[in-house]
């Protein structure tokens, strides 16, 4: 019997968007039920994980070779297969499988729409698995716990984690004359250092505004150091606006920023993968990512990759020693799982090698790292950019329990995408930018 439970409003609307019907009901067993146990021909267990990307062993091969362990070594008995999409038409399945019922056993989820489906009732609580697998439980090191609500209900679990900031070229920095930045380096200093670079000829800091969810994810360790964490649950909570924050204070720095000519000239007309590109190519010195592309820079620059968290800012009140590693958009299981005992066994099973040392160690062969923490793993020595990585992060600071950018309600995520990249092309001032971000946070409630 396929679980009961009333869909958001959020839900619905998008749903009514793209189905030309609202789903304003209880979730109905109208759809396929997983309660129904498929079978491969060796007679294993079929599992569906459905992922955010057309062609995982292309796109997402640390994920791909742990699927492929674990179907290796289960054999017969149990078996994963994708159920996979770009990241648009991921989202979009995702919601319409919500409202029927047909959700896959495992898939990967927006950060800022998971609580609207954990809200919708078609989540599985994984407390029991984690209770059941304790050295999960403390290979995760708490970073769980970015996805638990207020009544303690485990809504899923970390896919990866996030390791976020700028990474440079340092033959760029070299050719001309700039020293390297370092975990001191101020914001001040950082605008020098932008102004040479333009003037050597190169772009200071490549991105793209096409796809803006993509290109910001140097600027969460910017909101962080202006108070993000300190300031998002009485906001969320209603007892202070993104206006009371500093969030506009923030905002005005990376106004600051684009008054350098820090960034490309086209940047309002070109995505995040053709800013990639200039990085690549040679033709900007710094470029704004995560963990995600550590291979494709081993490739374009080897051992003249530099990471750096970012600038400091001296005038802001909150910490400054903040970095940035951070659980990503999380993997949940639906309800529907708890139906059938034998499916419920083969997703245990696979979430277990799935959070185990074997699979953290394929995560970092492949130049990814994994969301949980055992001793004696670290990146090979050929792996230039994610060693540059795991050097950032030895400086014993802190890190925010989540991204900025997935602690909002996707309404407001948006708004804050828009705002940024609105500041940098001079489309809004700060505060205007701020105070889109408060309308956006009282129409979703």
């Amino acid at each position: 019997m396929i679980r009961q439970g009333m869909l958001k409003r959020s839900i619905s609307v998008f749903c009514a968007g793209i189905a030309a019907v609202t789903v304003v009901g209880a979730l109905a067993g109208c759809g396929s039920s997983i309660a129904d146990v498929a079978k491969d021909s060796a007679g294993a267990t079929i599992i569906k994980f459905g992922i955010n990307v057309a062609n995982p062993a292309q796109q997402e091969p640390a994920t791909d070779a742990i699927v492929k362990a674990f179907n290796k070594a289960n054999k017969g008995k149990y078996k994963v297969e994708f159920d996979a999409a770009d990241t648009e038409t991921h989202n979009k399945n995702m919601k319409l499988a919500a409202s029927d019922g047909s959700l896959p056993q495992v898939f990967w989820v927006e950060g800022s729409q998971v609580k609207e489906f954990n809200d919708a009732g078609v989540l599985l609580d994984l407390k029991d698995f984690l209770k059941q697998n304790q050295e999960v439980k403390t290979a995760l090191k708490g970073s769980e716990e970015a996805f638990k609500d207020g009544k303690g209900v485990q809504y899923g679990l970390p896919y990866q984690s996030n390791v976020q900031g700028i990474f440079y070229n340092k033959s760029l920095f070299d050719e001309a004359g700039i020293s390297y930045p370092t975990d001191d380096t101020t914001y001040d200093e950082f605008l020098a250092m932008v102004k040479k670079l333009k003037d050597s000829g190169v772009v200071p800091l490549s991105i793209g505004s096409k796809n803006s969810s993509f290109a910001m994810w140097e600027f969460n360790i910017w909101l962080s150091r202006f108070g993000w964490g300190d300031d998002i649950g009485s906001i969320l909570a209603g007892q202070k606006t993104f206006a009371d924050s500093g969030v506009s204070k923030a905002f005005t720095k990376v106004k600051g920023l684009a008054s350098t000519g820090a960034f490309p000239d086209n940047m309002s007309t070109i995505e995040y993968f053709d800013a990639k590109q200039q990085f690549n190519e040679g033709n900007a010195a710094m470029f704004g990512t995560g963990q995600w592309d550590c291979a494709e820079f081993d490739k374009s620059l080897g051992d003249k990759i530099g990471f750096w968290w970012g600038p400091k800012f001296p005038d802001s009140k909150a910490m400054q020693n903040i970095d940035m590693k951070v659980p990503s958009a999380p993997i949940a299981v639906a309800g529907t799982v708890a139906d059938n005992d034998a499916i419920k066994e083969a997703t245990y099973a696979f979430l277990k090698f799935y959070y185990s040392k074997d699979a953290a160690a394929l995560s970092y062969a492949n130049s990814m790292f994994p969301a949980t923490s055992y001793a004696g793993l670290e990146p090979a020595n050929d792996k230039y950019a994610m060693t540059a990585m795991s050097e950032a992060l030895n400086n014993g600071w802190k890190s925010p329990v989540s991204a900025p950018d997935l602690t909002v309600p996707s309404a407001v995520q948006s708004s804050l995408y828009d705002g940024l990249f609105g500041v940098m092309q001079g489309t809004y001032s700060p505060m205007e930018a701020v105070s889109k971000m408060d309308e956006a946070l009282a129409n979703s409630k």
